[in-house]
């Protein structure tokens, strides 16, 4: 019967390790997940603002002043 008790408790110790192991990696994977799509949003955000900054016209004025001065 203690030998029972023991391997009860020595499962019941190994699925608490695993437990906090896969909540920990969900943590991770969480924080890894908001971080990529901060960078996705960033650049998809600059990479918008260059198109846009691209389709405009550049356009040059040059005035030459002639006069009596």
């Amino acid at each position: 019967m203690n030998n029972l008790i023991t391997t009860l408790e020595t499962i019941r110790y190994a699925s608490a390790i695993a437990l906090c192991v896969a909540l920990a990696a969900l943590a991770i994977y969480g924080l890894y997940r908001n971080i990529k799509e901060t960078a996705e949003d960033t650049v998809r955000e600059e990479l918008e603002r260059a198109v846009r900054e691209a389709g405009r016209p550049v356009v040059k004025v040059e005035v030459e002043m002639k006069g009596k001065w």
